[in-house]
């Protein structure tokens, strides 16, 4: 029985592994329409920093302490996220595959920074989960995380990531929120009762992609 799969597919698999061939299968496939959507949902990583700017706004606006204590998770979540990616992309120094393989993959829009982990997938990742966490409705929850995929994808689709540079951007996202929400809920509650009986609002954050 033939293989499914195209023999320079298969020797590309056996000679630089899984990383490379989703990468390369992404490049074969791309075209102008996806192209463009593609870098309009990478993009869209300025909606992770627009969470606690919108939450802290609204706060001070309604004098809504809940919507304050979540803005401020949201900042320390992010700040977390964006150390600990920032410190492990110093500390591996993984190139970009567009320039590992320079003779075969290329990027729609090269960056001038170090591969592992994904910034863009950590970030959005991060605020998706600090959304869940602080709103634990399906209705929050399913539109942030399809969001975040999304980002996700983008970087593998423009050529500027490699699929473990995802996965572990992935759980660095949601480690950081994680480890910020529970760090920090209790200080918060002790710290100030009111918000113990103080419904937690609901903001959106709606920007402009481009």
């Amino acid at each position: 029985m033939l293989s499914a799969v195209p023999l320079h597919a298969q020797r590309d698999t056996l000679r630089y592994g899984f990383d490379y061939q989703v990468l390369r299968t992404l490049q074969d496939q791309r075209t102008p329409g996806w192209n463009t959507a593609n870098t309009i949902v990478t993009n869209s990583l300025v909606l992770a920093p627009a969470v606690p700017i919108t939450q802290a706004c609204a706060g001070w606006a309604n004098h809504n302490d809940a919507l304050l204590t979540n803005a401020r998770q949201s900042a320390i979540a992010l700040a977390a996220c964006g150390v600990l990616t920032m410190g492990t992309k110093s500390i591996v120094r993984r190139p970009r595959p567009y320039i590992a393989y320079a003779d075969s993959l290329h990027a729609l829009h090269p960056v001038a920074s170090y591969s592992f982990p994904s910034g863009h997938t950590s970030f959005t990742f991060c605020a998706a989960t600090m959304l869940t966490l602080q709103y634990p409705y399906w209705y929050v929850a399913v539109p942030a995380y399809l969001w975040a995929g999304a980002v996700a994808y983008s970087r593998l689709y423009l050529g500027v990531h490699y699929p473990t540079d995802v996965l572990v951007g992935i759980a660095v996202g949601v480690g950081s929120a994680l480890l910020a929400h529970y760090l920090t809920t209790d200080t918060d509650q002790s710290s100030n009762p009111a918000t113990k009986s103080t419904p937690k609002g609901l903001v959106i954050p709606i920007t402009i992609n481009f």
